[in-house]
């Protein structure tokens, strides 16, 4: 058991981070499982980096709060090497190209980038730059840490309730592989871990209205993945990992 866990927290790293693992890990089921398992524990990491690039900022220079969001947000790129980013561009992409299913699935897959991508992109990174430089003076720094974690959490909702998309790709892949049921309850326990720590950062009401936003937009974009793409993709993961980050900084902008 402990030995599919060690492997497991490797791949999470290995796949979804530039953290260099140089070794052939094995991809059996309880491998996968536990790699997806140990998303919101790579997004606690995330987050306790994030939290202290802040905390040096904010306390021990004069520097602004927006070199400091534009540092938190550039580190969290580079730290997961653009791979959501890159599922965020690719998706603005296949959904404004107003095209059928199949098509707007192609479009996923092509690795250039187009002009529809390029702007939701933009709009991304800049709304997420914006919103934390808000934030960062009047937000308790300890929330810093949650919200990669509960941004990966809707991850392995979404991923253990939802359907692939195409039959081909890592997501596909890993998608088969996984104990979805697994998942599912490891997430509803980091859910309640992570929503019982924001009600004592934050109190009850902002806790329980930010959660609630969560979860209703985890909710509307799942009916979204399946309208429009009959399922999920990594781009469409990875997407969400984006859409919720900043979906979480908003509602702590205006919740707390």
């Amino acid at each position: 058991m402990m030995k599919h866990l060690f492997n497991g927290i490797a791949l999470a790293f290995q796949f979804f981070s530039v953290v260099p693992v140089r070794k052939e890990l094995p991809l059996e089921k309880k491998d996968v499982t536990a790699m997806y398992a140990g998303l919101p524990l790579l997004g606690a990491l995330l987050g306790s980096a994030s939290l202290f690039i802040v905390f040096i900022l904010r306390d021990y220079t004069e520097e602004s709060p927006l070199l400091a969001a534009f540092l938190v947000v550039l580190f969290l790129a580079a730290a997961t090497g653009g791979l959501h980013l890159d599922g965020l561009a690719d998706v603005g992409d296949a959904y404004f190209s107003y095209q059928d299913r199949e098509r707007r699935l192609e479009i996923m897959g092509d690795p250039r980038i187009g002009a529809f991508g390029t702007m939701v992109l933009l709009f991304a990174v800049l709304g997420k730059i914006i919103v934390a430089a808000e934030l960062i003076d009047e937000l308790p720094l300890v929330v810093l840490i949650l919200i990669p974690v509960l941004s990966r959490i809707g991850l392995l909702l979404l991923f253990s309730t939802t359907q692939s998309a195409k039959n081909n790709g890592l997501a596909s892949f890993f998608r088969q592989r996984a104990d979805g049921k697994w998942l599912l309850f490891a997430a509803c326990l980091y859910l309640l871990i992570s929503g019982s720590l924001l009600i004592y950062w934050l109190g009850l009401v902002p806790a329980a209205v930010i959660l609630l936003s969560f979860l209703f937009a985890l909710w509307v974009y799942r009916k979204w993945c399946l309208r429009q793409f009959g399922g999920v993709t990594g781009d469409l993961f990875g997407a969400y990992i984006e859409g919720a980050e900043l979906l979480l900084w908003t509602a702590l902008l205006f919740f707390i």
